[in-house]
């Protein structure tokens, strides 16, 4: 048994032994390579020229970007508060045609309001009066035609409400008057409306007829439902 036992130990003493004879040696420490460490702040980098001729001129091309971004930069700003200040302008003096195109009537209006004046203090007779209201209603409705006129040819345009039919895209019920005929025709006028071009600037109100027997059915309607 002792024996056997030695047999063995030797076996497994000469399958080490051979198993390291066909291990290759490791690399040493000295033949490991290791990558160059970076450079230090202030250590001076040797390139070739033509490498360094080529970031020299790609620094300066960057430079000029550089450069073209700050003026462009600096022309948007200058745009931006050019365009504001006109913009400002604008808004501040739109009316400006409008409002100088309306001066006359208002110089009309004291010229009338003048010559009334003078003409009731020479008044000496009713006659001279009634003469002198004739005068005043007349140049009150020169006036208003010519501010009609100036109106008109700026787009305000009034809404017509005679005879029309109740639309209420441009008509405001002020209430309604039962009689006979058509209903929902428009029978007078209480405010006029207007429309800027195509877009409505005031509705117009009106009474619109209704038929007399309608109050008479919303009655009896209600008192079913009571």
């Amino acid at each position: 048994m002792s024996h056997h036992f030695k047999k063995n130990h030797h076996e497994k003493q000469d399958d080490g032994g051979r198993k390291a004879e066909g291990e290759k040696p490791g690399p040493t420490p000295s033949s490991i390579h290791h990558p160059p460490s970076p450079p230090q702040v202030g250590e001076k980098i040797e390139v070739p020229t033509q490498e360094y001729e080529g970031l020299k001129k790609k620094v300066e091309e960057l430079e000029g970007l550089r450069q073209k971004f700050l003026l462009a930069a600096a022309d948007y700003e200058n745009a931006k508060k050019r365009t504001a200040r006109e913009k400002e302008d604008f808004i501040k003096f739109s009316q400006e045609r409008i409002l100088r195109e309306i001066l006359p009537v208002l110089d009309n209006f004291d010229r009338a309001v003048g010559h009334a004046n003078v003409a009731s203090a020479k008044a000496s007779s009713y006659e001279d009066v009634r003469q002198n209201l004739k005068t005043v209603i007349a140049g009150v409705e020169r006036v208003q035609k010519q501010l009609n006129d100036i109106l008109k040819m700026h787009g305000l345009k009034r809404i017509e409400t005679a005879g029309q039919t109740f639309n209420p895209h441009f008509h405001e019920v002020v209430a309604h008057v039962p009689e006979e005929g058509k209903e929902d025709q428009i029978v007078d006028e209480l405010e006029p409306g207007y429309m800027l071009h195509d877009r409505l600037l005031r509705a117009a109100k009106v009474r619109v007829r209704v038929s007399p027997q309608q109050p008479a059915a919303s009655e009896e309607k209600q008192d079913e439902i009571t």
